[in-house]
């Protein structure tokens, strides 16, 4: 059981991160792709977008490709779209990746809440939701503080260099240690719906 909520921890963490990590970097970013500060906000928008986007579908196919092919390939976009972040010479690239990266977390952050709903009775569910509540009000707090950190010694690059080791790490703790937990026939029909439900109300 704790393989599953180390897992679920990891997944969701996330969506949080890519959010508040690269902040910091705002006014170096718009000097280097020669945009204005204003521009790149958009680019909140755009990520949450992809998330958007991502779970409209993201439950009916770990449904039927499973929750752990999910995990991983969310995690693999996540990971592409950061080094294509960092790599980006103009605001177009910058945007789309941003895009790519709210696809990357929200597959893994619908399939944290699919994993959960498949392991946890409701009570213990109800204790583990509040807790990724917590990291989710937490990390807007700390990843700020991290890129900061990050920046006294890297340019900016290295904010999205530390988002793909972090997708990285979520990847390998998918393909390794998080096993198979959908469920089949009409269970996992009705599980998908409160699945659903749950990830849109933790949203």
């Amino acid at each position: 059981m704790f393989k599953y909520l180390i897992c679920s921890f990891a997944l969701v963490l996330l969506y949080p991160t890519a959010i508040d990590l690269y902040l910091v970097g705002l006014p170096q970013i718009a000097a280097d792709l020669s945009a204005m500060e204003s521009q790149l906000h958009i680019a909140f928008s755009i990520y949450l977008a992809g998330m958007a986007t991502t779970m409209l579908l993201a439950g009916k196919l770990s449904d039927s490709l499973g929750r752990k092919p999910m995990a991983i390939a969310g995690a693999a976009i996540f990971v592409g779209a950061s080094l294509m972040g960092g790599a980006a010479e103009q605001v177009s690239t910058f945007l789309a990746a941003r895009f790519a990266q709210g696809i990357g977390a929200g597959s893994c952050y619908v399939v944290a809440f699919a994993i959960l709903r498949d392991t946890l009775d409701d009570k213990r569910r109800a204790k583990v939701l509040s807790m990724i509540n917590g990291i989710t009000c937490i990390v807007p707090v700390i990843a700020p503080v991290v890129g900061h950190l990050i920046m006294l010694k890297f340019p900016w690059q290295g904010l999205f260099t530390t988002m793909a080791g972090m997708g990285v790490l979520v990847c390998l703790l998918s393909l390794l240690l998080l096993k198979e937990t959908k469920p089949t026939g009409e269970i996992s029909k009705s599980i998908s719906g409160s699945s659903f439900n749950l990830t849109m109300n933790a949203f």
